[in-house]
């Protein structure tokens, strides 16, 4: 996200699925002129206003589902993290990417990371980097996944693994005029710590992906 974002320095963000506020602080730390926090989960809001109070960037939160989302402002920059993968059809899709597209300035773009196309939860394993199939179901142009986050206790997350073309197709339905996919970096410090024999199934399997909508 560093990488794709860049410099902010006087954008207008808006951080969509934004949980408890993660990614918009770091659009605020990227140097963006207002960021926005919008999330369908009130519990999550209600964290990051907390969290804004404590410690206050300028950051306002509003709940909104995505696909629903009313017209917040003409942004330079939105985010989506672990927000795609939670549509539940191609058609909320679509109606997600719509609604960001309608909130963008001309020019502006989406940044998202999402389940990677190219993954197989068949292997190999990502519970090396804390991640654990429970099921996989495969079907048409989608993997229904359940996978336990290896935390302590473990964190039980269900979403759902879209082929590349939903995207795309939702993208350029709702007016994108591009989408780019990114594969994850990793840093060399990371590299030179664990040895690249740990970082293989990182690379060979990935289960994240970024996309660059303009």
């Amino acid at each position: 996200m560093r990488c794709l974002l860049g410099d902010l320095d006087g954008a207008r963000v808006i951080d969509l699925g934004c949980g408890f506020g993660h990614y918009a602080r770091l659009a605020s730390g990227l140097g963006a002129l207002t960021v926005t926090g919008v999330d369908a989960s009130e519990p999550m809001i209600s964290l990051a206003r907390r969290m804004e109070a404590e410690q206050p960037r300028g950051i306002e939160y509003r709940v909104h589902d995505v696909a629903r989302l009313p017209l917040l402002g003409a942004f330079d920059v939105a985010t989506a993290v672990w927000l795609l993968n939670y549509a539940t059809s191609p058609t909320n899709m679509t109606a997600m990417f719509a609604a960001i597209r309608a909130n963008l300035a001309p020019g502006g773009r989406l940044v998202a990371i999402t389940v990677g196309p190219r993954y197989s939860p068949w292997g190999p394993s990502w519970e090396p980097y804390g991640l654990r199939v429970i099921e996989a179901s495969a079907a048409g142009d989608r993997t229904r996944l359940v996978m336990d986050l290896l935390t302590r206790p473990a964190a039980r997350l269900r979403f759902t693994q879209w082929d590349s073309r939903v995207y795309e197709d939702g993208s350029a339905a709702a007016g994108f005029g591009s989408l780019t996919w990114h594969q994850v970096v990793i840093p060399d410090e990371a590299l030179a710590t664990r040895g690249a024999a740990y970082w293989r199934a990182y690379r060979d399997n990935p289960f994240v992906a970024a996309l660059e909508c303009r």
